[in-house]
């Protein structure tokens, strides 16, 4: 394909173009650094109330740990073992919020929670905390939660272990594409003015006297530095967070520690429910079906070394699988059946005791002056975190800045392509009439349907002109080739791996990572980016790499074995 696509799409590389344009003329009521989960969330919560915002990212939206979650939107049940009551109540009233703002990615699920003889927790533990769950949740969009027998339990996910198993619970909560929410939440906050670009790493703070005034800024795709100036900036770089406070010679407030998570096909753990169980050592882990495929994870180890180098290895595959095999009969997955990694690193709020123990709270710094941090917390309670950050920093330099912003209006605004009511019914309703009008496989009208909600008006504009764009991607993947060219005018995906990785979920849930679409992919991506052959090729060579990494625990394992055995 060699014509060349255009687009007026308020969110393409000729965007950031603009934006990057606009960041040598204005001075920005907030510059903010990190364009994860928290940094969009800020601006969006800041756009929509007047105030005028950037956002720069050194990679793509969501690329750090906010596609690298377990992609659960929850209260956090175990916290309740800890007494955090009030980080529970929080994060099930923004359960509720987002249930309502964003029904297309978030979705309730159903969890079962087994328990065995000599458990630490018992059926009237659990029984009581779930009954104080359910009542701090105070929702009726996720159903109560309860009580079954061990015969029950076993009806439901006969691959548990039988010996000892005295019943059960099943609860909900929910699951979420992590990177697409992020996404969204960015989209929403450009929509609202906000100048965001992707792939400008911040290389410094910029001083006036004892004040922070903006940030020094490299053009990671042409090699170009610039300044964005700001009357105030954010620092909301999450597991970045004390390497950006250097600079302004503040003292470091992080614990990070690394989870991963491994994906294996469905029939070698097939689960009905999500399996919330305790691993080897004890901390709580969650087996989860998707599709085709479960996901596994995850791990909790204090993690030292640069964000960027986070990876799953051999020993962490190998503690998930043990931990499968512990606690599900006839599982025998070994790193062979290993279909793919991801690892992400949290940002906790340093604080002493086991990892798994450490709060999932988040705390603000407002100091040195123009400068505001953020860390810690959860994906789940990213909204609440923004509007509590906007709101200090309005507190500390409205009168400043004579800044008359609007309250915050995130709880109540639906994000792109949410805005809707009944869910379930639209998209069976839209998956059914993309069938039977469009000619569409069922699972990819479906895909259309719960990955873009009301936008996927949208997707399908872009095929209009040529039918064949509605064709799969990939054999077995339900992703339709037009989605490689809405990625890159309507989501700003700027390389290969930003579509396969994020704008889908090729790169994780797929038996070859995507690796037979690649090439088509970065065709159709290029007939909107102006990639050239030689272009297309280096695209395709850097994601094969990154996939190289991913799956390097393999090689990994391999070697430990040869030497074993010499």
């Amino acid at each position: 394909m060699s014509k060349t696509i255009t687009s007026a799409g308020a969110f393409s590389h000729r965007t950031r173009a603009g934006y990057l344009d606009r960041f040598r003329q204005e001075t920005f009521d907030l510059v903010i650094i990190g364009g994860g989960i928290t940094g969009a969330g800020i601006a969006r919560d800041a756009a929509m109330r007047g105030l005028s915002v950037a956002l720069l990212e050194k990679g793509d939206f969501a690329a750090g740990t906010s596609s690298r979650s377990s992609k659960m939107i929850h209260g956090g049940l175990r916290y309740l073992k800890q007494l955090q009551v009030s980080l529970v109540k929080e994060s099930l009233r923004e359960r509720e919020v987002l249930l309502k703002i964003a029904p297309h990615l978030v979705h309730p699920f159903p969890y079962i929670l087994p328990v065995y003889k000599g458990s630490s927790d018992g059926r009237l533990r659990l029984k009581l905390g779930l009954m104080a769950y359910d009542m701090l949740a105070g929702s009726r969009r996720v159903e109560r939660h309860k009580m079954f027998s061990a015969k029950e339990v076993l009806k439901i996910e006969p691959t548990l272990r039988r010996d000892g198993l005295r019943g059960g619970f099943r609860y909900f909560d929910c699951l979420v594409d992590d990177a697409r929410l992020t996404l969204v939440t960015i989209r929403s906050a450009a929509r609202h003015g906000a100048a965001v670009v992707s792939y400008a790493e911040v290389t410094d703070l910029q001083p006036d006297d004892d004040r922070v005034t903006g940030v020094r800024f490299r053009d990671c795709l042409d090699g170009s530095a610039g300044v964005a100036n700001g009357r105030v900036v954010v620092n909301a770089t999450g597991p970045w967070t004390d390497e950006l406070r250097a600079k302004s010679g503040a003292t470091p407030i992080l614990r990070p520690t690394k989870g991963i998570h491994l994906v294996l096909p469905h029939a070698s753990l097939p689960l009905s429910d999500i399996v919330a169980f305790a691993a080897i050592d004890g901390r709580l882990m969650f087996a989860v079906p998707l599709g085709d495929y479960t996901y596994v994870g995850t791990t909790d180890t204090d993690y030292s070394a640069s964000p960027d180098e986070a990876r799953a290895d051999a020993a962490d595959v190998q503690y998930l699988l043990d931990s499968l095999k512990a606690i599900f009969e006839g599982v025998e997955a070994s790193p062979s059946d290993v279909i793919s990694t991801w690892a992400g690193v949290r940002p906790l709020v340093f604080e002493e005791g086991s990892p798994s123990d450490v709060s999932r709270d988040y705390k603000i710094e407002m100091e040195p002056p123009g400068l505001a941090t953020i860390a810690g917390g959860k994906l789940t309670t990213y909204r609440a975190m923004a509007e509590d950050l906007v709101d200090r920093v309005l507190k500390r330099d409205g009168k400043r800045f004579g800044w008359s912003a609007a309250p915050c209006r995130t709880a109540d605004s639906p994000l792109p392509g949410g805005d809707l009511a009944g869910f379930e019914r639209f998209a069976e309703a839209t998956a059914a009439a993309l069938e039977e009008g469009w000619g569409l496989p069922r699972p990819a009208a479906e895909r259309l349907a719960r990955t873009y909600g009301t936008e996927y008006v949208k997707v399908l504009a872009y095929a209009l002109s040529d039918r064949q764009l509605l064709r799969p991607l990939a054999p077995d993947s339900a992703v339709l080739r037009v989605e490689a060219i809405y990625a890159a005018a309507e989501e700003m995906a700027l390389t290969l791996e930003d579509f396969m990785a994020r704008r889908t979920d090729l790169m994780l849930f797929n038996h070859d990572h995507g690796l037979d679409a690649a090439s088509d992919a970065a065709e159709l991506m290029g007939t909107v980016l102006g990639w050239d052959r030689q272009q297309r090729h280096q695209q395709e060579q850097t994601y094969r790499e990154a996939v190289a990494a991913m799956t390097a625990f393999a090689t990994e394992q391999e070697q430990t074995a040869a030497r074993a055995q010499r």
